[in-house]
């Protein structure tokens, strides 16, 4: 029974000293006593490997590497003490999680916190640490007794309150029961003197830099029971004696030393001489890395003669150009020096900032690494599965949890059906029972509102197809939701859900998709598909073991299990042999590495600028401290032990080491370097100095650096032939990878990038023919086709060529409540039709009633009954009967005040329609059919004949005039008065005259007032001016009169003024019966060019822009066209700003160009 001390600064060989013993042991005694490697537990794998690749040793038995943990589990499956089930760190989670809500409302300090995400790691954390340090409730109940003494009835008493609490109910709900991880060392310690697989064993320790007072006391068992337990120490012989101070380098190896030796004496317990170890006989480092290793911490040192070979000091613009400069350097080093992936470590200090850019960015490189941490497993898609199953059945089957449950690609439907699926859920707003009752789904979206409709053969198809895939999809998931929601105890909860994994048959699946990754090289993602199976099956044996038949609700339930799941972690050994070890400074071992790059070397990262974490501050971790409650150190000794960390990262390469640092965060702003840099500059005054750019820069002649494995090479060269496009000269080099590539098996792959240099965002016109083909024979268009061509082509061939659609959505959009107010007017306009009145000849009160039932009689029938859906839809409903009401109240008055009365409402003109298309011939001799529906057409008799008036229902602001017209932007009116006029012998029983084209919006307007309450006729004046028509009108006194007879200097109805002479004010949107014909004549010629360049198939990507309006702002399409004014061939088909004399003129000329090719059914 003895210790022995291995004392040895950085690279002088003190593993390999306790691994040339092992070897040596077993090379001579192969069945002797009992060999232990005590180390980390990251350390386990590499040091068994270690041992297993010792030349002539064909195996062992003899010797293990065990981690403190693992030597327990290992001595207690001997002795006893294993016998209790072990509750692990996620069962221990979630029995937290459970304790918070229980007792939540006797909590002090943590009420408040209790249920914030992540409060539950923390106290683990907690709870653990104080278990580490032999803390237990007794302890902290006696701290608190001494807290409060002293007068102590602050925050740190609360917290000690609530920490006793929680501690105790903690322990109370293991005991008997469970085993907990963190009294797995205690529990070592108090039998391991039983244990006969480790008496008279030689004990190595090795790895680690201080221990805690478990392990303290583990080591003690250890040693009054093995033959000799030799401890490695990481430290000059000469930092253990003399003085200590904590400003030194190894002042905490200083401290767990004196620990150890007081140890000793108080177990009686020899101490051997120790074993000095200096490096003589083991050059570990070059000579720059064996100064800094000697040098960096004496600041009386001076700079290293001769030249700073092996050392490197690199910056890079941000972390992502770092990681790139390291990829590249990696691959020349392997490429060109020999070295070998395994030869290479990537260390930071922290790792989190760099894992997934390494990942990317690596895998781009074709260099194969391995990250040393372990992974979450919150985004795999089993837990998601989980995750989105108990949601769905707490949640009552809302949209998201359902479709992340059938996104997972574990359940029985593939991508493109839960895709239709989900568009069909989206559109109908469906949930809740409509999923499980088992009544087919018959949800239609209606084209109109006023008259029932019958399902048509492919609607029918198309339902059909929906609910077979809705019946296959969620067949599993709504039994499990039944019997969830039945259940009562955890235990039975437990079982509904892995009844429901079994069901869907989830382990079949993971181990296909893991075979399936084995064998496209992914091994890290197969052994993820493998263990996370494996972790869920533990967490829920957990949950059974600690909750049993514990009566809980579903909410809680999925809270605990979202506690345990968003704790597990997957740790994964090194897939291969030959790759880079990527780690964190802290966790990771990078033994036998001759090239470290130490990333990230910037002020507040190496050394680490330490926050305070945890329950307790710095301040009440002091308070404690002096009340004979010792816990982990805090932030100040732990910024101490920072300088210990640089001095690791220094010395973990033997040859070559690389110290780099981003200039700038990933938003721009500036990161200052590390002092640690302008430490190693001061001592090695030649180190080489480099940037690593983003693309090769001609003023290093850095070029070849950049060609690396063909993917990358064949990025950097499409960049650098981009380059020499512009002018700007390139090096020859990359000419010779472009003849290598444009002549070797890429071909194919260099024509396709390069193809991206000469990419114009332009579209030319579609093959010859198509266009006929795409719109068919006779071209079908309405107005609003022809407006949305006239604003953007390519816009117009997407929406009505290709039918593309945004998805539709259980909400009320603008067009639902447009198609809403249209019904509602034609069905008010039927209504009062039916009567046999005049719309003029209803009371207020009728007209009020008659919108009211209207509104009723549509509601149930927008869009799968969105109007009855929830309280704030039935809210809307209400709104939008008030707003129908004061519609056709305004339009009554319309009708008291003028003559024009309604002889069309809601007109289809088309095939089998109100009215028969308008029928044009094109440029190419082909017809065009004109299409579309008229929401209202007024007439009156006079002696002139029968002037008529068009109106469009609008929910929007929309105004028209000359340069909207003149530009294709607004044309509907024009064309349906030119529709109207055509046939107005069918409409009424002569020929017809423009009189008006008028837009009406429908909307419930706010009445500004100039303070007070206005009287009652003031109040209908204003809300008729609000509710004012906008477009134009005939300038003819008469038939202006007609439209409102008590029309004074401005009208309330329409947009006329009039002056005192009794002639139009310049305001009036007033137009001749010439400029009518004008404008009519006008929209023909645009009506046939339009079309005719359709059907040619002009599909240009050129969005109109006038002004400060542009017709793509609102443009659902900018995904698909990709229009960017930065990418050469896009540009805005600007509309210069012009009078109305000089758009006046335009019209006449282009109305004149030829015959208008329009024909008349």
């Amino acid at each position: 029974m003895s210790i022995r001390f291995i004392i040895g600064r950085a690279g002088t060989g003190k593993t390999r000293a306790c691994l040339d013993a092992v070897r040596e042991e077993l090379l001579r005694r192969p069945a002797g006593p009992p060999l232990i490697l005590l180390v980390p537990e990251q350390a386990t794998f590499q040091t068994e490997y270690s041992l297993a690749s010792t030349p002539g040793l064909q195996g062992f038995i003899r010797a293990q590497a065990l981690s403190f943990r693992r030597l327990a589990y290992r001595v207690l499956q001997e002795v006893g003490g294993a016998a209790r089930a072990h509750i692990g760190e996620l069962g221990k989670r979630m029995l937290l999680r459970r304790l918070l809500d229980h007792r939540k409302g006797q909590l002090k300090a943590f009420r408040r916190s209790a249920s914030q995400p992540g409060f539950t790691d923390t106290l683990a954390r907690a709870l653990g640490e104080m278990k580490t340090y032999c803390v237990g409730p007794a302890e902290i109940e006696l701290a608190l007794s001494s807290l409060q003494a002293a007068g102590g009835t602050d925050q740190l008493a609360d917290k000690l309150e609530d920490l006793s609490l929680l501690f105790s109910s903690l322990e109370e709900a293991l005991a008997d029961r469970f085993t907990d991880p963190d009294d797995y060392l205690n529990l070592l310690a108090d039998r391991l003197e039983r244990s006969e697989a480790v008496r008279g064993a030689t004990v190595w320790v090795d790895g680690f830099s201080g221990f805690t007072p478990q392990e303290y006391r583990v080591l003690a068992a250890l040693a009054r029971t093995a033959r000799q337990v030799n401890i490695t120490l990481c430290a000059g012989s000469e930092s253990l004696a003399g003085k200590p101070e904590e400003t030194d380098l190894f002042y905490p190896i200083r401290e767990t030393y004196e620990t150890l030796a007081e140890m000793a004496v108080q177990e009686k317990i020899s101490v051997e001489r120790p074993l000095i170890l200096d490096g003589a006989n083991h050059q570990q480092f070059s000579s720059s890395i064996a100064y800094l290793e000697k040098h960096y911490f004496n600041w009386l040192a001076a700079p290293k003669p001769g030249a700073a070979v092996g050392v490197t000091l690199a910056a890079a613009a941000g972390p992502s150009a770092e990681v790139e400069g390291v990829a590249r350097e990696i691959t020349a080093l392997c490429r060109d020096q020999g070295f070998r992936y395994r030869d290479i470590g990537i260390i930071l200090r922290d790792l989190g900032a760099y894992a997934d850019l390494i990942s990317i960015i690596f895998t781009d490189h074709g260099i194969p690494f391995f990250i040393d941490q372990k992974r979450q497993v919150m985004s795999h898609p089993l837990v998601e599965l989980v995750r989105s199953a108990l949601e769905t059945a707490v949640m009552d089957w809302s949209y998201n949890p359902v479709f992340r449950f059938l996104k997972t690609d574990l359940a029985p439907v593939s991508r493109e059906e839960v895709d239709l699926l989900e568009n069909y859920v989206l559109a109908h707003g469906i949930r809740g029972s409509r999923w499980t009752d088992g009544k087919p789904w018959t949800y239609r979206r209606l084209l109109t509102l006023e008259e029932e409709q019958e399902v048509t053969e492919l609607e029918a198809a198309e339902l059909e197809a929906i609910n077979r895939i809705r019946r296959r999809a969620v067949v599993e998931l709504a039994a499990f939701t039944k019997a969830f929601n039945l259940s009562e105890t955890a235990r039975e909860k437990t079982a509904a859900l892995y009844s429901l994994l079994e069901a869907m048959e989830v382990p079949l699946s993971l181990e296909s998709w893991s075979k399936r990754a084995e064998a496209e090289g992914l091994l890290v993602a197969a052994r993820e598909h493998a263990q996370v199976w494996s972790g869920l099956v533990a967490l829920l044996d957990q949950v059974v073991e600690t909750l049993g038949d514990e009566v809980i609700n579903g909410k809680e339930y999925s809270a605990m299990l979202d506690a345990g799941l968003e704790s597990m972690r997957l740790g994964l050994i090194p897939p291969a042999l030959d790759q880079v070890m990527v780690g964190s400074l802290e966790r990771s071992r990078s033994p036998g590495v001759k090239v470290a790059f130490v990333m990230g070397v910037s002020d507040g990262v190496l050394p680490a600028r330490l926050a305070e974490q945890g329950v307790l501050t710095e301040a009440e971790r002091e308070r404690l401290r002096l009340l004979g409650l010792n816990l982990a150190p805090g932030v100040r000794r732990r910024l101490f032990s920072e300088q210990y960390l640089v001095y690791i990262a220094l010395t973990r390469a033997s040859e070559r080491l690389y110290l780099s640092s981003p200039l700038a965060d990933d938003e721009g702003g500036a990161i200052m370097p590390s002092q640690v840099l302008a430490r190693v500059r001061e001592l090695l005054p030649g180190v080489e100095e480099r940037i690593w750019p983003v693309e090769p820069d001609p003023s290093l002649q850095n070029d070849l650096e950049f060609v690396t494995n063909k993917e990358r090479s064949l990025s950097y060269l499409a960049s650098r032939i981009r380059e020499a496009r512009s002018g700007i000269p390139i090096n020859p080099l990359w000419w010779d990878v472009y003849s290598w590539f444009a002549g070797g098996s890429h071909k194919a792959d260099c024509a396709r990038v390069l193809a991206g240099l000469f990419y114009s965002n332009r579209e030319g016109r579609l093959p010859a023919g198509l266009g006929r083909l795409l719109y068919g024979r006779p071209l079908r268009t309405s107005v609003s086709g022809v407006e949305k061509f006239r604003a953007c082509p390519f816009a117009h061939f997407l929406s009505h060529g290709l039918k593309l659609r945004e998805r539709a959505e259980f909400k009320l959009d603008a067009p639902d409540v447009g198609q809403f107010f249209h019904a509602a007017l034609k069905l008010f306009g039927d209504r009062v039709s039916g009567q046999g009145i005049e719309w003029g000849q209803l009371t207020l009160e009728q007209c009020r009633n008659m919108a009211g039932e209207v509104v009723d009689l549509l509601a149930p029938r927008l869009q799968s009954e969105i109007l009855l859906s929830s309280a704030r839809s039935r809210y809307i409903t209400g709104k939008l009967r008030r707003i129908v009401q004061r519609a056709a109240q305004v339009l009554c008055e319309h009708s008291r005040r003028g003559r024009f009365q309604p002889v069309g409402l809601e007109l289809y003109f088309g095939p089998d329609g109100d009215l028969p298309a308008v029928t044009f011939t094109l440029r190419d001799g082909s017809e065009m059919l004109l299409t579309g529906r008229i929401d209202r057409i007024d007439a009156v008799q006079e002696e002139g004949g029968v002037y008529l008036r068009v109106i469009d229902y609008k929910s929007g602001k929309i105004t028209i005039d000359l340069p909207d017209i003149y530009h294709g932007l607004r044309l509907q009116l024009l064309a349906y008065l030119d529709v109207a006029l055509l046939h107005a012998q069918k409409l009424v029983g002569g020929e017809g005259l423009p009189g008006a084209v008028l837009y009406f919006r429908i909307h419930d307007p706010l009445v500004k007032t100039d303070g007070g309450i206005p009287q009652e006729g003031e109040l209908e004046k204003k809300l008729l001016q609000e509710l004012r028509m906008t477009g134009m009108v005939l300038a003819d006194p008469r038939v202006v009169k007609l439209m409102d007879d008590g029309l004074g200097a401005e009208s309330d109805l329409i947009p006329v003024r009039i002056k005192k002479d009794g002639a139009f004010a310049a305001r009036s949107a007033v137009l001749t019966a010439e400029q009518f014909e004008l404008l009519r004549a006008f929209l023909r010629a645009q009506l046939i060019s339009a079309g005719s360049d359709i059907v040619d198939g002009v599909v240009d990507i050129a969005p109109l822009r006038r002004g400060t309006i542009r017709s793509c702002r609102y443009c659902p399409f900018k995904p698909v066209c990709q229009f960017d004014i930065l990418i050469e061939g896009n540009t805005y088909k600007n509309v210069p700003l012009e009078d109305r004399e000089t758009i006046w003129r335009k019209l006449a000329r282009e109305a004149r160009g030829g015959d208008n090719g329009r024909k008349v059914d």
